[in-house]
């Protein structure tokens, strides 16, 4: 208890304070800017973190990582671009309910529903750490080659195109995910001769474009030069968010067990959080059109993994996620080892890590909410105006990661192929979802994999978590394509032994 009131007094220092709210600012700016992700903005501001004491250092990241994971909803919400690919499910709901007029009302509940998430993973992190550490040791590349196909089916299955295309849709995204640096043997894949494609399609220039550039494309089919009529609503929507707070719970619990597993993420947390929203829902007809149960799902799955991701860095030295891996390259300049016996030699970082993350989760409600507010009035003004902003931060978003033009002209591209999909009534989330999971998490742990099993396929099979995952993955296959037959034929059976 001694160490726990110390770091309290830490904590709430004004120097502690200070980095906390820094950082929670700059990572809401980072998470909402588009093409400026989580990882890149704790990459950014992890060279400020070298002359600081590994404490201070650890409580700057995480806040800063804690900020933009809720930042992203905020361009999700109102731009229709993910800020990070962590808010791709958010854009498909709050999109729409910001044409509604109602785009105040989905910040606020995006706020708590963070905030939540973000508690619970906490609690989680000092509750139950050492129980998730054995279970992580269980995870092999066999098991997350099938969390990486888990996370694809999941993605189809919710798109608002038919599971069929959702599917294609993904596939397509793991071709991408294949051009580039061979992750095992480190030679070029399709990339003809191209110095550019070496490090493969870049995820931030297709994300833009996809969800960005393609809502610009569409709306200049619309001659029409309309605005967005905003609806009045209270500071905190708390109302709204109780309604769903079972949901909001258990798809928190589930984004602490997967950011647990190393090398998943937030990326996939926040599909299973929104798949939980709608296998539960009593409503399953207004997902896709807007429905404040999926944005529950999905921002409180995402916020409740961060806290989860640093459970496998401090005990087994292995990341959880792309951003602790930028931690641990911090911790490791400032020469603190982390690993099995880490935290028994040193508690207080972990009780260090956990407060700091609880107060910035306590700051961005606050924070958020009024930054939120400020922003979405940008909806208020005409298309055309919006659309312009769209296209500059588009460019400069592109541009910024790696000041390259050949990103801006792909990022165009994506648009016109986001465009066509529209058309096609082809959902863009698996795409890019398949170009984040399609490289490292399943075409590299795939290989990994039949290496260690010297060539051999059955333990993909054989494995108890891997014959879990395949069962949910046949059983999702078969209640999308054999059930509704199935069903609409034993209906009509029953039916006729009625008349009978």
């Amino acid at each position: 208890m001694d160490i726990v009131a110390k770091i309290f007094l830490e904590v709430f220092s004004p120097y502690g304070l200070f980095l906390i709210v820094t950082g929670v600012a700059i990572g809401i700016v980072g998470g909402a800017l588009p093409g400026i992700s989580s990882t890149m903005t704790v990459a950014l501001v992890a060279t400020f973190t070298l002359s600081m004491d590994p404490f201070w250092a650890i409580t700057f990241l995480a806040a800063t990582q804690v900020g933009s994971t809720y930042g992203g909803s905020i361009s999700a919400v109102v731009l229709n671009i993910p800020g990070t690919p962590a808010s791709a499910p958010t854009a498909i709901e709050g999109y729409e309910l910001a044409k509604k007029g109602e785009a105040e009302k989905t910040l606020s509940v995006n706020v708590i529903s963070s905030f939540w998430g973000n508690t619970i993973g906490v609690v989680l992190l000092l509750l139950v750490m050492p129980v998730m550490l054995k279970l992580a040791m269980i995870f092999g590349p066999w098991e997350l080659f099938w969390f990486a196909m888990f996370g694809l089916m999941i993605c189809a299955k919710l798109s608002r195109a038919n599971f069929l295309k959702g599917l294609m849709a993904a596939c397509f995204g793991l071709l991408l995910s294949m051009v580039g640096t061979d992750p095992i043997w480190g030679v070029p894949r399709f990339t003809y001769g191209s110095t550019y494609l070496m490090d493969g399609i870049g995820l931030i220039p297709a994300m833009v474009g996809l969800f960005g550039m393609a809502e610009v494309f569409s709306s200049l089919k619309d001659c029409g030069y309309g605005q967005i009529q905003l609806k009045g609503a209270s500071l905190f929507q708390f109302g709204e968010w109780v309604r769903y707070k079972w949901t909001s719970l258990r798809a928190s619990v589930l984004g602490f067990l997967i950011g647990v597993i190393p090398g998943v993420g937030a990326n996939i947390a926040c599909w299973v959080g929104y798949d939980h929203a709608y296998s539960s829902s009593k409503e399953k007809e207004k997902f896709g059109t807007g429905t404040i149960e999926g944005l529950v799902g999905s921002e409180s799955a995402n916020n409740a993994c961060v806290p989860g991701a640093f459970a496998p860095l401090l005990s087994l030295g292995v990341p959880g996620d792309s951003v602790t891996a930028v931690v641990l390259g911090i911790l490791t300049l400032h020469g603190v080892q982390v690993g099995p016996t880490f935290l028994n030699t040193n508690p207080q970082y972990l009780y260090h890590l956990a407060m700091a993350m609880f107060f910035a989760g306590a700051i961005f409600l606050f924070v958020g909410t009024f930054v939120g507010r400020g922003i979405v009035k940008v909806l208020a003004a005409p298309l055309p105006a919006i659309m312009a902003v769209v296209i500059l931060l588009c460019v400069i978003g592109t541009y910024a990661v790696n000041f390259q033009v050949m990103d801006v002209y792909v990022m165009f591209a994506f648009g016109l192929l986001g465009l066509a999909m529209r058309e096609f009534k082809f959902p863009s989330a698996p795409l890019i979802l398949g170009i984040v999971l399609g490289g490292e998490l399943a075409d590299g742990n795939f290989r990994r994999a039949l290496m260690a099993g010297k060539g051999s396929f059955e333990p993909f099979f054989t494995r108890p978590i891997s014959a879990v995952l395949i069962a949910i993955l046949i059983l999702i296959i078969f209640m999308e394509f054999a059930w509704p037959p199935l069903k609409a034929y034993l209906k009509k059976r029953q039916k006729a032994g009625n008349d009978a």
